[in-house]
């Protein structure tokens, strides 16, 4: 009874587990292209590119911080605080914690660690965010459809 019972769990881990061992080809391709992505966002941001940082996000996508309203569009908080950082010679720069892909890899949420910093305006930021990615097709380029980031003052 026991060795059944054993056998049994044994089972359901493996069945458990296995889906999220087994990655389609289109998931493959699309964790590396979100890994360049990371990559290409970071370096826009090392050179200071506002433009190329701010054309990353699209042009409605959500902005989400603890304790305010959502806000909306490229234009409002993302452009405001990428064009502060760039223009004060700010250091940013994401890594990746998680990836979730879509099985057809057109749609993504990227979980990872911000650090920035403005050393002309003394402060330091540590935090998390999470982006909502989505691509029209495989070839086509992501856009960050959502920005949902917590933050805190680094000592």
């Amino acid at each position: 009874m026991r060795l059944k019972s054993l056998l049994s769990t044994v089972a359901v881990v493996a069945s458990l587990a296995l889906p999220a061992f087994a990655e389609t080809t289109a998931q493959s391709a699309a964790r590396e292209s979100l890994i360049a992505f990371n990559d290409h966002f970071n370096e826009l941001a090392a050179t200071h590119d506002a433009a190329g940082l701010i054309a990353l996000y699209d042009e409605d996508t959500f902005w989400i911080a603890p304790a305010t309203r959502p806000a909306q569009g490229r234009d409002g908080v993302p452009r405001q605080t990428i064009t502060f950082m760039s223009e004060n010679k700010g250091q940013l720069s994401h890594t990746i914690e998680d990836l979730f892909i879509s099985d057809d890899g057109t749609q993504a949420v990227m979980k990872g660690v911000t650090q920035a910093s403005v050393d002309s305006q003394g402060f330091q930021l540590e935090g998390t965010y999470i982006y909502v990615l989505e691509r029209e097709n495989e070839e086509a380029p992501w856009h960050i459809v959502l920005d949902m980031f917590s933050n805190y003052a680094t000592e």
